[in-house]
Formats: structure tokens, C-alpha cells, sequence
């Protein structure tokens, strides 16, 4: 699946922020058909990075959010201000 179709929005919550300033993990809305290898293959595709671990949950009103972890060596809060998440 394209990463077109994978990565769809970025999430701009003060609890989304927060994990990207504290846990260095980044929150998209995803398609409700990608999985975890494909959301792991588009982030690193479009922002040159590497995942740690993807957590990922469907929401009541049937949207798919993901909780992407970057490795220590990456930052999420240098990829947010890159792509203008923050």
C-alpha cells in the first residue's frame, strides 16, 4: 500500500504534543486498512526515521490512530517542527 494511503493526518491535540515533547512519539490518523508494517515503512519513507514500536487503536467514531515511538536516536519534537507538526 502507497504511504499516500497510510499516513492521512497529523494529529494536533495538547495530548498528541505532549507525547511528542515527552515520549518522543509521534500520533497520526491512519487508514483504517494500513497495519503496523505499513504505517512503520511510510513513516520511514516520508520522514527518514526509525520506529521503535507502533501502537495503534481504533477510535468510537472509526477512526485509526497510531502512536508512533522513534528510536533514541531520532527526535520527534526536530521531525514535528520538520513536516510543521508543532
Amino acid at each position: 500500500m502507497p504511504s499516500m494511503f497510510v499516513h492521512q493526518t497529523l494529529l494536533r491535540l495538547k495530548t498528541a504534543i505532549k507525547q511528542v515533547e515527552d515520549g518522543n512519539t509521534l500520533v497520526f490518523q491512519v487508514s483504517l486498512k494500513s497495519n503496523k508494517h505499513q504505517i512503520k515503512a511510510a513513516v520511514k519513507e516520508l520522514y527518514e526515521v526509525d520506529v521503535e514500536k507502533i501502537n495503534t487503536m481504533i477510535r468510537p467514531n472509526g477512526t485509526k490512530k497510531a502512536y508512533i515511538k522513534l528510536t533514541a536516536d531520532h527526535d520527534a519534537l526536530d521531525v514535528a517542527n520538520r513536516i510543521g507538526y508543532v
